[in-house]
């Protein structure tokens, strides 16, 4: 889901003194629609209990989803990867042990991690970007790039363009992050 901002608009007279703003959110499902206003907290409250009523399985599906918790990544990721002002992510520690495959999803993971923070526009890499990074041969870098991409880690996006899926990230913590870690 992409965050659109261009669309807010600022409403004047609206900084009355001991007044909160209030959000705000219809939901559309199907024939359904709902709406409710209130504090941010009660809307989740709403979400929650429209999914849950509407869709009774939501739990047991949402357990069975792989998806990415931004949060925990961002706590593993702090001390081995940062990100210069403009989303350049750098990894801080030495990468010499990782594989070819390890290093290709080392930087998937953080390209996918600015574009998460905000800091950069896409969260994919060319083929240029990642023979850049990486230094080693187009065929190399191809080859693990299928490798990756079969083993349902990477997605290819576009002509030449590649992002992490969230089963990569999944391998990333639990298989090269630990290496990282270890790394001085």
């Amino acid at each position: 889901m992409k965050r659109l901002y261009q669309d807010y608009e600022l409403k004047s007279g609206f900084s009355k003194k001991g007044e909160s703003p209030k959000l705000k959110v219809t939901i559309k499902y199907g024939t359904l629609e709902s709406t409710c206003e209130g504090s941010a907290d009660e809307v989740m409250k709403f979400i929650f209990r429209f999914i849950r009523d509407v869709y009774p399985d939501y739990g047991i599906i949402s357990r069975l989803t792989l998806t990415v918790d931004l949060k925990d990544l961002l706590k593993k990721l702090e001390g081995v990867i940062t990100f210069l002002p403009k989303g350049q992510p750098v990894i801080l520690r030495s990468t010499t042990e990782l594989t070819d495959s390890d290093l290709i999803l080392t930087y998937l993971v953080a390209t996918y991690t600015a574009n998460q923070i905000g800091m950069a526009e896409n969260d994919d890499l060319s083929m240029a970007d990642l023979l850049d990074r990486m230094g080693k041969p187009a065929g190399t870098v191809a080859g693990r790039l299928s490798e990756l991409a079969n083993m349902l880690c990477v997605e290819r996006v576009g002509r030449g363009k590649y992002k992490i899926t969230a089963y990569g990230v999944k391998e990333f913590i639990e298989k090269v992050l630990p290496k990282l870690e270890g790394a001085k």
